[in-house]
């Protein structure tokens, strides 16, 4: 009975076959599995944290973290002895002992091994809340460059329409001898241009697709529409100070630093006290061959006299300082990176304010250019070097507004502030689900 108890308790083997192909949704989903038509900014970081397949394996791994604290606050397990001595000289009986040790010596670093597997568990916890924030950040930059693609295809096939129907214009003044053939020459090389340009527009609109579709584990031909990105407000100066003020509390990766360091603390506590002699003890049964039977309780020292625990203590003294410098550093590349990416993104946010007064004016010019083309009262060469300069600048407009929007949402990210889509920082150490 004891046997089959012990037995009942352990884990069982199973073996378990791998994937034999990818596993791919058709179409984006909600949390209720419904089928998602379109999808916005938020929507596709939240999806992601559900269905990338690399976040997928960073849950799995998180769950060592957990089995780990478990296991350090086990009992050792005890130790059972048995022998029996069998005389060979006649007159003497069989000998026996039966001894039941444990070792007493975990009773001084049980708490600051339990303490450090403790604050590895928050440190993993957080560390994937960060991984979060991070995949929600490269979703967001994908939904953009996917949006931004899908736009410059759009303007790009504005441009081609204007091309072609100016190239046509020129073709048949050429056959009736109304234009030079440098000039019609010239009409198809900007035609010629303009396709190039919108091949390799399509090209990066079907990558920026295949990004996307792969961190929202969807198949890589799925298509769906977007909802437009709206640009986050850029914090005052102020708001800026007070954020990197709270870094330290607002941001998983930090948290998370500091976490490791608390763990590295508490096995430089652990290994101080591993310097004091281990204990041992223990209760044995005997008899002899002369069938005498004794009862006898024993001690067991482990004499650290030749400085393996002290210099397992100087070691351990030495990660933490180095957890900590490492933390320092992290403290201080936050600080420069969300101040850096601040003071460009003022200078996007700027660039973009003075493009967009000036688009409409722009925009009505070439409506204008179109019709007094169209009257014959405008040259061709005037009237295509207008409409190429609006989807010029209506293109700067939206590389523009991508990188604003890009860069915000990373910025909040960097401040602390949780990603649109992105789940929260766990609380007392559990993970996001």
């Amino acid at each position: 009975m004891a046997v089959l108890t012990l037995l009942a308790g352990c884990v069982a083997y199973r073996p378990r076959a791998l994937p034999t192909g990818p596993h791919w949704a058709p179409a984006p989903t909600d949390k209720a599995g419904r089928s998602l038509a379109q999808l916005d900014l938020a929507q596709a970081s939240a999806l992601a944290l559900r269905a990338d397949p690399d976040y997928r394996a960073a849950l799995v791994d998180a769950r060592l973290s957990t089995l780990q604290l478990h296991a350090a606050g086990l009992l050792p397990d005890p130790q059972l002895s048995a022998s029996v001595d069998h005389p060979t000289t006649p007159g003497y009986y069989h000998g026996w002992s039966l001894g039941l040790s444990e070792d007493v010596g975990w009773l001084l670093t049980r708490g600051a091994r339990v303490d450090a597997a403790r604050a590895r568990r928050a440190a993993t916890d957080l560390q994937l809340a960060w991984q979060g924030w991070s995949l929600a950040q490269a979703t967001a930059a994908r939904f953009v460059d996917l949006w931004t693609a899908r736009r410059r295809v759009a303007l790009l096939e504005r441009q081609l329409r204007t091309a072609q129907a100016y190239d046509a214009a020129y073709q048949r003044a050429l056959v009736q001898h109304d234009v030079t053939l440098s000039a019609a020459s010239a009409s198809l090389i900007d035609l010629t241009d303009t396709q190039a340009q919108l091949t390799v527009a399509r090209q990066a609109e079907l990558a920026a697709q295949a990004g996307l579709n792969h961190l929202l584990g969807v198949a890589p031909r799925a298509s769906f529409g977007l909802t437009e990105p709206r640009p986050l407000a850029l914090p005052s100066p102020a708001q800026l100070d007070a954020a990197l003020r709270a870094l330290p509390r607002t941001r998983p990766d930090l948290l998370a630093l500091a976490a490791a360091t608390r763990a590295t603390d508490a096995d430089f506590r652990a290994a101080v006290l591993a310097q004091f002699p281990g204990l041992s003890v223990g209760v044995n049964r005997a008899g002899d061959t002369s069938r005498v039977d004794t009862t006898g309780f024993s001690i067991s020292l482990n004499l650290p006299i030749f400085g393996q625990a002290r210099t397992q203590a100087r070691i351990a003294q030495a990660t933490r300082d180095q957890a900590v410098a490492v933390y320092q550093a992290r403290l201080d590349q936050a600080d420069a990176e969300a101040r850096a990416l601040y003071a460009q993104l003022r200078q996007v946010a700027h660039e973009r304010s003075a493009l967009e007064r000036s688009l409409p004016q722009l925009r009505e010019l070439g409506r204008q250019a179109d019709r007094a083309f169209h009257a014959g009262d405008y040259s061709g060469a005037a009237w295509l070097a207008v409409q190429r300069s609006v989807v010029a600048h209506e293109q700067q407009a939206l590389d523009l507004t991508a990188t604003l929007t890009q860069g915000e949402v990373a910025l909040a990210a960097l401040l602390g502030h949780v990603p649109p889509g992105a789940a929260p920082i766990p609380v007392h150490g559990s993970a996001p689900r």
